[in-house]
């Protein structure tokens, strides 16, 4: 106990002033008096735990408040001490933080549902308020798992369980490597022991041949570097046990396959030197490619700063290199704990800043109402990796692993994303559900008409995203959803063939309303409306109910539905020289429609030929040719004429857009002749060819800009 107390001493005298290590041992006798007779489950005094709470904290060189803090963290559980005594004798600050520790203790983060969630929201307030809080707790945590062994085995396994699910990954995310490494481990012993054992087995039957190899290269580097006028130092990088085991089960590699199981960390005085640095050990060994990561022109959003290299050392072998300034090794082991200083009672405002991630959770649970949402958001925002992305102005932007187009989207603006129809990354089209890569360049597509799809759910992987798009349909009126679906299917039941009025009249819609375990027909209107059902999928199986033939045939391929017969007329909708009844034929190459501006051109078997004055056949006649042109026009009287036309669509492949456009065409009111669609290289744009009959090129005009409005067209023309 004294031998403790002395490091602990010695610890705090190297930073702390002579009357703030005073007053510190003046809190230690406080807190050594308050749990006078208490016991720990080890049998020693229980002053002991916050001794060494304490001590961990001045290890991290955390501020004179912050380390009185830990001292008393347990005298208002714990003994007769209460806030007011503290906030006496201490002052008000440190009282608050005493009582922020106290209040994460007695959290449960094992109990229901939604006592677990407001026990989270309650802990990142209380982070949110004063960081210094979660340092205390994380260093009280670390503590405890090093004396777990005085437990019973149950409790073990609680403490050990929420230690891995809770506070290594919070520790992960607030940059505090040295607690996070052993916070895993620990876990990792108490939880999967046989898996410890193994790993530790591997490790310790070659650490000596390890330590042999590294001391080698260290040298080696180490006369590089001198040869290079560079100060630096230089020595092994220590890997985890924990670490080892996920990449071993996660990339199905045996212990010898481990790239950076071998690895050294350079330490230098400027960040030019670490690039220097990197040059030099680049032109000696060979890299291996693909493995450099530069952290330092592009920061973790933990604020870590490093370059990573993996090169082909002295006999070949892969050694992860990993080079940073003393500054840069300071936040990579302690994270928020030695950026987050304190001077006169302020925090420093560009720590608070560069913590993005703490200040988005602290408004995510103020917008957050379902607590099963909040808890699901939190853990991922814990657990999830990053990738770092590019604006077209070169703004980095760093997103979550697994991040789409559209992620990126409301992560600029919600406004953004919600009209977003697309994206170009790095100079190519792609869909909203594109998965963005490390070093993506992104710029977002957006189109007035496009509103957020409840499919969006499917692909977008960040909170943020998800959060905004739930919020969106939250605010539909359900009135309007429910009309909204009715009239799809209306719609889809028209195209089919069997209007929806009929279909109700004839139909027991209890067996629908099973089958897509729904309560009404307002409902199953409610699910279409909201995009969670497909009218095409619906109308099909009303068709089968009914024992009625299916006439979309809707396949990835081929929709066909039958056509009108023309109607003679239109063999009579154009005059030449201003006169009906002369011989003529609609030119293939550019279908002219009444509303065209045309011309003639004269042909030896099929009369005169009819084109758009803007077809390219016309526009590329040669002189002698011309002089076949004759004037023709369309006949104004001839108002029943009928038409085909065809339009090429292009779209972003996803579930229901075959759907949604003939739903337009059906609300049109025109006859569709045929649609024919693809898959483009690549598998994500669609293009379709649509034939439809109309009156005139009005007509189809209209259709393209009714058409234009479904999200995800991308284009539309006339072929």
């Amino acid at each position: 106990m004294d031998n403790k107390l002395n490091d602990f001493k010695a610890s705090i005298t190297k930073y702390l002033s002579k009357k703030e290590v005073a007053s510190l041992m003046t809190v230690f006798d406080f807190s050594n008096e308050a749990h006078k007779g208490q016991l720990r489950s080890s049998g020693q005094p229980f002053i002991s735990h916050p001794l060494e709470v304490a001590f961990i904290v001045a290890e991290l060189e955390q501020d004179y408040e912050t380390i009185a803090a830990a001292l008393l963290h347990d005298t208002v559980e714990d003994s007769d001490v209460s806030t007011e005594d503290v906030a006496s004798k201490f002052g008000q600050k440190i009282a608050e933080l005493v009582n922020g520790v106290s209040k994460i203790g007695q959290l449960s983060f094992d109990s229901k549902e939604e006592q677990q969630a407001e026990n989270y929201r309650k802990m990142i307030v209380a982070m949110a308020k004063d960081i210094r809080v979660i340092i205390v707790k994380l260093a009280d945590r670390t503590h405890n798992m090093r004396t777990l062994k005085h437990l019973p085995k149950q409790k073990q396994l609680r403490i050990a369980q929420e230690t891995r699910d809770i506070y290594a990954p919070l520790a992960n995310r607030l940059g505090m490597a040295t607690l996070k490494w052993e916070l895993e481990d620990l876990c990792f012993y108490y939880l999967e022991y046989d898996e410890f054992q193994k790993i530790k087995k591997m490790v310790v039957s070659k650490r000596k041949e390890r330590e042999s190899y590294i001391k080698t290269l260290v040298k080696s580097v180490e006369k590089l570097l001198v040869e290079a006028s560079i100060d630096a130092q230089i020595f092994g990088r220590p890997k985890h046990f924990y670490s080892i085991y996920k990449k071993l089960s996660s990339q199905a590699i045996n212990f010898d396959q481990l790239f950076d199981m071998l690895g050294i960390r350079i330490l230098v005085e400027s960040v030019r030197d670490c690039y220097v640095i990197l040059g030099l050990l680049h032109s000696t060994y060979k890299p291996v490619h693909g493995r450099f990561k530069d952290y330092i022109a592009v920061p973790k959003s933990n604020m870590y700063q490093s370059l990573h290299t993996t090169v082909l050392a002295l006999d070949g072998k892969p050694v992860e290199m990993q080079i940073r300034t003393k500054d840069m090794d300071q936040i990579a082991e302690f994270g928020v704990a030695a950026h987050w200083t304190y001077k006169e009672g302020q925090k420093s405002s560009d720590a608070k800043d560069e913590f993005t991630w703490l200040r988005q959770m602290v408004d995510l649970q103020k917008e957050k109402s379902n607590s099963k949402d909040f808890l699901n958001d939190l853990k991922y925002d814990l657990f999830m990796d990053e990738v770092f992305t590019y604006t077209p102005k070169g703004d980095v932007i760093v997103m979550s692993a697994g991040a789409t187009v559209i992620d990126f989207a409301y992560y600029i603006h919600t406004e953004i994303g919600h009209c977003c129809s697309g994206g170009k990354v790095n100079g190519q089209m792609v869909p909203i559900n594109h998965v963005l890569e490390n070093g993506d360049q992104v710029d977002i597509l957006t189109s007035k008409n496009n509103k957020p799809h409840i499919d969006w759910l499917n692909f977008a992987a960040s909170r943020q995203a998800r959060s905004k798009i739930k919020a969106w349909f939250k605010r539909q009126s359900s009135d309007i959803l429910i009309k909204k679906g009715e009239e799809k299917l209306s719609q889809i039941m028209l195209t089919i063939g069997y209007p929806l009025k009929e279909v109700l009249k004839n139909l027991d819609m209890s067996k629908v309303l099973d089958r897509f375990h729904v309560k009404d027909i307002n409902a199953l209107y409610l699910n279409i409306g909201q995009g969670e059902l497909s009218s095409m999928q619906v109308g099909r199986h009303i068709t089968k109910l009914m024992g009625l033939k299916d006439n979309t045939k809707v396949t990835p391929s081929k929709v066909i539905k039958p056509a009108r017969t023309l109607k003679k007329s239109s063999q009579s909708a154009v005059t030449v020289f201003g006169q009906l009844g002369v011989l003529y034929t609609l030119a293939k190459c550019c279908k002219p429609l009444p509303g065209d501006d045309i011309e003639g051109i004269v042909t030896i078997e099929k009369g005169v030929s009819v084109h758009q004055s803007k077809c390219r056949n016309i526009l590329n006649l040669s002189e002698s040719t011309k002089e076949r042109l004759v004037p023709v026009e369309w006949d104004s009287l001839q108002s029943e004429a009928s038409f085909t036309a065809t339009l090429q669509i292009e779209a972003f492949e996803r579930i229901g857009i075959l759907e949604d456009i003939i739903s337009r065409i059906s609300a049109s009111n025109l006859n569709m002749v045929n649609l024919n669609s693809k898959i483009l290289k690549g598998g994500t744009v669609m293009r379709m060819l649509v034939v439809v009959e109309v009156k005139n090129a009005e007509a189809i005009k209209i259709l393209g800009a009714q058409i234009k409005q479904v999200s995800d067209v991308v284009s539309i023309k006339r072929v």
